[in-house]
């Protein structure tokens, strides 16, 4: 069945990452629809994709699992409770449970639990819990997929939550950069299957290296990459100038990590790889920074400024609303006998960045991918709990969280949880980036919207909705009008700053290269879902350009109505097809492309990396065989 495509007025937003810290854009473009004609041979081939996964899931739905999308979820563990804003009043809580041999301890209820927010106590209104030793997703058995046909399935079961591995080299010194990559390279090698990372470096600025991937082959060739694109060096000798030691700096990257991750549900857990962690815990102490009065061995205690102030309660905001815990992992390894002392207080203060945010502290071992292994470890089961505070004031002031386990002592068990956040609102957030609009407006979106976190590059892959895509690119790269030039003009990559009562003058134009996008989308529970609803089966597919630095170009947002009829053969099945096109300017290496049930926001996405293959040599390589 073939959807048709409609122009829709919903703007698709975007964000990229540029050298400077913490600089998202938004793109506010709503570009013009196309309509549908599906393609013979493209649905002969979704079909067979389709027959394969419906006998997947039968098998699946026999053998008790339950089923999501294509693949099977565990039924041991329930779809993560997606973070409510602030303005809803519900804070989540992840709390990891570990017995004395630092093992993960299932089989607790709601009721082992209780929660105080300053002391009052609060009531927990949901409670999950993520089994991350075991799948959370398997994937259907596929057949061979044609050249430049797509599936939005994993290579293999994913497990856990979302883990970030993040390498600040400014803030770490020459001689102790020497082996990190080897290092990362041996953590990769031995992960356990399925396990999602992402890969980002802080040195002349944020940069993704890899975006979220369970395929260890990619996190490889990410890790040893020397370009074109961000890549990780060596060594990196310029960090003093780029903010060495820089609390404020820190805090900087820290929320933009946060704001990067915000709309993705779940549990995120921050590798953060380092030398030194100077990032305050609240607004009385700051970890080895280079100003202040009175201090003992390798902390200064000083009184705050007001910014740094500002900073601590945003980037403590942000974390929280993302979910993420924080787990330092201190690259300086063993210390001299002689820096003991500085190196005790640099672990507490570790220590104390960690347990603010639910994680964990690892360091005074030159083994650092064990160290990584262990902080996958601790953060990979956890219990989810979530409460209405019953303190409504949304007044930026710090709330203490304390978790109890009844008999938590007795049995020697050991309970991390977040036990610190700030009260900003979505109005404090939107003020902290007055300056800068077009991140002041994508914030906003992706807080009412969750396609804005979904389509972004480097985004985990997601499977509620089952779909193919075949991209070909059509023709030669042909010269924009100034009509799409002026549709490029609010995109990241040609974004210019309007000066009030001025006029700026027309971009020069640029040549587009036009891929065409066939979807097929296999989901028998659409259109009953629907009229269980009362509404029309519909459907939206996105699609959005990224350069190789991850700055958004392009993107198209349709939207399609599925046939309430019969097909040709007088079937109703659940398989629709949809085409779409979109204009990409030059420089162009990813296309991310997402298709969401608009009924109840199921989704599906995945990334296809450019240059595209030639289909005519894979043809022609098939027919020697």
């Amino acid at each position: 069945m073939c959807a048709m495509l409609k122009e829709t007025p919903w703007p698709l937003g975007c964000a990229e990452r540029e050298s400077a810290p913490g600089r998202d854009k938004l793109n506010r473009q709503a570009n013009g629809g196309i309509m549908v004609i599906s393609r013979r041979a493209f649905g002969g081939l979704v079909i067979a994709l389709m027959l394969a996964l419906a006998v997947h899931n039968q098998a699946s739905a026999q053998r008790g699992g339950s089923r999501s999308g294509s693949g099977t979820r565990n039924s041991s563990s329930n779809q993560p409770v997606p973070l409510l804003r602030l303005e809803v009043n519900r804070v989540p809580v992840d709390v990891v449970v570990t017995d004395k041999n630092g093992k993960p301890v299932l089989g607790l209820s709601k009721d082992d639990f209780t929660v105080t927010e300053d002391k009052k106590p609060q009531k927990i209104l949901s409670f999950d819990y993520m089994d991350g030793t075991q799948p959370s997703f398997t994937p259907a058995k596929l057949p061979p997929l044609p050249t430049n046909t797509f599936v939005n399935e994993p290579v293999e079961a994913e497990r856990g939550p979302l883990y970030v591995l993040y390498y600040d080299m400014v803030n770490t010194d020459l001689e102790d950069q020497g082996n990190v990559r080897q290092q990362l390279l041996d953590f990769v090698d031995h992960a356990a299957p399925g396990t999602r990372f992402s890969l980002w470096m802080n040195a002349t600025g944020m940069h993704m290296i890899q975006g979220f991937t369970s395929d260890r082959a990619v996190l490889r060739e990410a890790i040893l990459s020397k370009g074109p694109g961000p890549h990780l060096p060596q060594v990196f000798i310029e960090g003093r100038v780029f903010g060495y030691q820089d609390s404020g700096a820190v805090m900087s990257n820290l929320t933009f990590l946060a704001e990067y991750l915000s709309g993705i549900p779940g549990r995120k857990n921050l590798i953060w790889l380092s030398g030194y962690f100077p990032i305050p815990v609240g607004p009385t102490i700051v970890g080895n920074n280079q100003v202040g009065s009175s201090s003992v061995a390798g902390t200064d205690y000083l009184n705050l400024t007001d910014l740094q102030k500002v900073m601590i309660k945003q980037t403590y905001a942000a974390l929280m609303r993302s979910q993420i815990a924080l787990y330092p992992v201190d690259l300086k390894g063993n210390q001299a006998e002689n820096e003991g002392g500085d190196a005790v207080m640099a672990g507490r203060q570790m220590d104390a960045i960690a347990g603010a945010t639910g994680g964990r502290a690892y360091y005074g071992n030159n083994r650092v991918e064990q160290m990584m292994d262990q902080a996958v470890e601790n953060g990979e089961s956890y219990y989810t709990l979530t409460y209405d505070p019953s303190n409504k004031k949304l007044d930026e002031n710090p709330r203490t969280i304390e978790v109890t386990l009844a008999n938590a002592k007795s049995m020697g068990y050991t309970v991390s949880y977040r036990t610190l956040y700030y009260t900003v609102s979505s109005e404090d957030v939107q003020n902290q980036h007055k300056k800068e609009e077009v991140q002041a407006r994508f914030l906003a979106a992706k807080s009412a919207d969750t396609l804005y976190a979904n389509i972004e590059h480097g985004a985990p892959m997601m499977h509620d909705m089952l779909f193919s895509a075949h991209v070909t690119a059509e023709g030669e790269p042909v010269m924009a009008t100034a009509e799409q030039m002026a549709q490029l003009e609010d995109s990241p990559a040609y974004f210019r700053t309007r000066k009030r009562d001025t006029t700026p003058k027309p971009l020069t134009p640029v040549k587009l290269q036009k891929y065409a996008i066939n979807y097929g989308v296999f989901d028998p529970q659409l259109k009953s879902l629907a009229a269980h609803g009362g509404k029309p089966a519909m459907l939206e597919f996105a699609a959005a350009a990224y350069d190789g630095e991850g700055k958004l170009l392009n993107s198209m947002l349709n939207e399609g109505q599925a046939p309430t009829g019969a097909d040709a053969n007088g079937k109703s099945g659940g398989i629709f097809h949809a085409e779409q096109e979109l204009e990409v300017p030059p420089g162009a290496a990813w296309i991310r492309l997402a298709v969401r049930d608009t009924l109840n926001n199921r989704t599906g996405t995945m990334e296809v990396k450019l240059p595209l293959r030639s289909e005519a040599a894979s043809a022609v390589a098939g027919n020697s065989k």
